[in-house]
């Protein structure tokens, strides 16, 4: 990364280093966590139902119309169980891919402007930086919206540097995948970069030429071909669509009234924290990049550089605006504000002085360092320790987190040591090795916090003591509380008096022939004679004992739900254990409202 090339690696080898590292934080133990009960299940259910027979044009969650975001996650998530089965990494496989795509797309960017270090730097920043990276490896839509938004934007800025038209219709592509990812928004967020740059930086540009460009009949019949027809195809086939996509789900969630209510609110600040959260390791670091690397100058990746920084701006301050809240949404001013310092660092490596800008960086990766030790040496003390256990961490799996820590303070240390001798590239990429340390931690973190975050283990019950044609119910909740068990098999879920935001307008659409049910549906089912379970979160037991509903089922708790279901009196279906162990938990559990608040941290699972 130096300008003095016989100290460094070559060009194209620093670039596999870097692409290698991303593909070891984005795709190391990728299948090991738990489903999760929020978007994870949810969207992993969408994409199983279409690789099994269901809609390609009209998403469906639990048996019902799911029209909130556009397909192209789903088709990719179908296409994933097609080729490679059904798991738990296949569903998370598309948007890990999308983020290492986008790493690869920094590089070639950085290339053809110019200014390769730029687009390494930026690369390694969002291979390695732990909120980039943790939402890379989670189930949403984000990670493949930033890949191709972030194609589009570079071409637009190609094409407005270079006043070539052929630049801007290659943008349509990328662009409209991105709709087709995430909805009008993307179209919205370039539309308003453009508009800003066109009023207040036009550069050699006359104003009204520059929107004559922009304009381009060519590249706006482009962009409709590739768009229109899934719309109208959605449009026609699922009454309803237009108003709840265009209006509900984009006028409406903006200006916070939604219907339903689904969405999060926050602070005018909200972003400040998520923000630091997003670039984690790399905050002290960037911010002392902003302060001491040199100006941009006046070469196509310098306006490249303020093409990001500005956009970086529009979309902070455009979600800040917004009453609809979510940390990831910012994902995309992770790679933006990288662009931007990365052309910086170019600028110190072309002026001869890189690996005296990195002497100046060390002081950051040395912070890091030790705050990362004074972590380590609280996590060994006896009352933070203490703490961590009562968070619900079990303690062999708990044992081995203090020296990952411990890890992560060295490799900072090492990498401050290097940057501090002028190793400017050498350090950087060390200091990203953090990124590989964090991901391990939190892979470790989701897998000891399986029953806070998943019904994987409620499942593996429900699977060895119920038989395999019971019907599964849920008491009022769905989405962020047990939507997972439609993955580990228990699918359709049938709803009772359901809340659910999310199955809110698929219920509405099929009515009486949807799994959004009344109490009667659940009598009925025993009055049939079939095997039932009901799901209760503990804090809704309250409203479920009230309804009479529990009288006869056998009560079965877990650490944040109890499961009522019909009386064993059979051996499990593989051994015996597991049923005695079962019977043990329910008469804990015994039927009474009392019995099952009494004991809510109840971990004995078989």
């Amino acid at each position: 990364m130096s300008a003095n090339p016989s100290r460094h690696l070559p060009g194209w080898l620093a670039d596999a280093v870097v692409l290698a590292l991303a593909a070891a934080c984005l795709f190391a133990w990728l299948g090991l966590p738990p489903l999760r009960d929020n978007n994870e299940a949810l969207y992993a259910d969408i994409g199983w139902t279409m690789a099994h027979g269901g809609s390609w044009i009209i998403p469906h969650l639990n048996g019902v119309p799911y029209i909130e975001k556009p397909p192209l996650l789903y088709w990719l998530i179908a296409l994933s169980y097609k080729a490679f089965g059904t798991g738990l990494w296949q569903p998370r496989l598309p948007t890990a891919a999308a983020a290492w795509l986008s790493c690869a797309l920094l590089l070639v960017w950085g290339r053809s402007v110019g200014a390769p270090l730029a687009g390494r730097f930026a690369a390694l920043v969002c291979a390695t930086a732990l909120g980039y990276v943790l939402i890379a490896r989670t189930i949403l839509f984000d990670p493949l919206l930033v890949l191709f938004w972030l194609a589009a934007f570079a071409l637009v800025q190609r094409a407005v540097w270079l006043r070539r038209r052929a630049w801007l219709r290659a943008a349509t592509l990328p662009l409209a995948l991105a709709v087709l990812t995430k909805g009008p928004e993307a179209l919205l967020l370039l539309g308003l970069i453009a508009l800003l740059r066109l009023l207040l930086a036009p550069g050699d540009w006359r104003r009204g030429e520059l929107l004559r460009f922009y304009l381009d009949p060519v590249a706006i019949a482009l962009l409709l071909a590739l768009l229109v027809p899934w719309h109208v195809a959605a449009t026609l086939q699922q009454h309803g669509f237009a108003w709840f996509y265009f209006i509900n789900e984009t006028v409406m969630r903006f200006l916070g009234r939604r219907i339903p209510d689904d969405f999060h609110t926050g602070p005018w600040w909200y972003y400040g924290p998520k923000l630091l959260i997003g670039f984690f390791q790399w905050s002290p670091l960037l911010a002392l990049l902003a302060w001491r690397a040199p100006r941009l100058g006046s070469t196509i990746a310098d306006d490249a550089a303020r093409w990001a920084r500005d956009a970086a701006v529009v979309l902070t301050v455009f979600f800040s605006i917004a009453s609809n809240k979510g940390a990831y949404y910012l994902l995309p001013v992770v790679p933006l504000a990288a662009l931007w310092l990365g052309v910086r660092l170019q600028r110190a490596a072309d002026a001869g002085v890189l690996d005296a800008l990195g002497r100046q960086l060390s002081p950051a990766a040395l912070a890091f360092g030790v705050a990362a030790f004074a972590l380590w040496g609280a996590s060994l003390a006896g009352p933070l320790h203490d703490e961590l256990l009562r968070s619900g961490l079990p303690p062999a799996q708990f044992a081995w987190l203090p020296w990952l820590i411990g890890a992560l303070a060295l490799i900072a240390l090492l990498a401050a040591t290097l940057l501090m001798h002028e190793h400017t590239g050498a350090g950087l990429i060390v200091y990203a090795l953090t990124g590989l340390a964090m991901v391990a931690f939190a892979t470790e973190l989701d897998i000891a916090k399986t029953a806070d975050t998943s019904q994987a283990e409620v499942a593996a019950t429900l699977h060895r003591v119920m038989p395999a044609d019971a019907e599964v119910f849920s008491w009022q909740t769905f989405e962020d509380h047990d939507a997972s068990l439609l993955m580990y098999g228990w699918r359709p879920l049938r709803v009772i008096d359901s809340t659910s935001a999310d199955l809110w307008f698929g219920c509405r659409a099929l009515g009486a022939a949807g799994p959004c049910v009344g109490p009667q549906a659940l009598r009925q089912a025993r009055h049939d004679g079939r095997a039932v379970a009901v799901w209760v979160a503990r804090s809704r037991l309250q409203g479920f004992f009230a309804s009479g509903l529990q009288q006869g089922l056998q009560a079965l708790p877990f650490k944040d739900s109890v499961v009522f279901i019909t009386p064993i009196s059979r051996p499990a279906k593989q051994n015996s254990a597991p049923t005695l162990e079962i019977g043990a938990a329910a008469r804990s559990c015994a039927g009474t409202l009392k019995d099952c608040l009494s004991n809510p941290s109840d971990r004995r699972f078989p």
